[in-house]
């Protein structure tokens, strides 16, 4: 699971078809987007193997501060480079990271109802 302090309370009161369907809604966005960055100076494989953010979503985990992580680990965005910018992979990754966590959650939490 995650460690640090979840303050996702939106995902919380999505309903179990609605998580679902953003789950798989932003799995094809980043399916979408992984190819159209480059690989220059390797970093894109760098980032896929866990070797540029050590930290991966930090301590706290919301989206202003994924994004003010992602702004000191990758500095800012232009669109001039985009194809070098590994930011919104990141954000992508990090929204899927939350919500497959928030799964766990629902999925434990019914384990442990007796008779559900």
């Amino acid at each position: 699971m995650r460690w640090g302090i979840n303050l996702r309370g939106d995902l919380a009161k999505l309903s179990d078809e609605d998580i679902a369907a953003r789950f798989e809604s932003l799995a094809d966005e980043r399916e979408a987007l992984l190819p159209t960055l480059s690989n220059d100076g390797l970093q894109k494989s760098a980032y896929q193997h866990g070797l540029t953010l050590w930290f991966g979503r930090g301590p706290l985990h919301a989206r202003i501060f994924y994004e003010l992580y992602a702004l000191l680990s990758f500095g800012p965005s232009f669109k001039m480079f985009r194809k070098y910018d590994l930011r919104p992979l990141y954000l992508l990754d990090c929204e899927l990271k939350d919500i497959s966590d928030e799964i766990a959650r629902r999925v434990a939490q019914k384990k442990a109802i007796p008779g559900m």
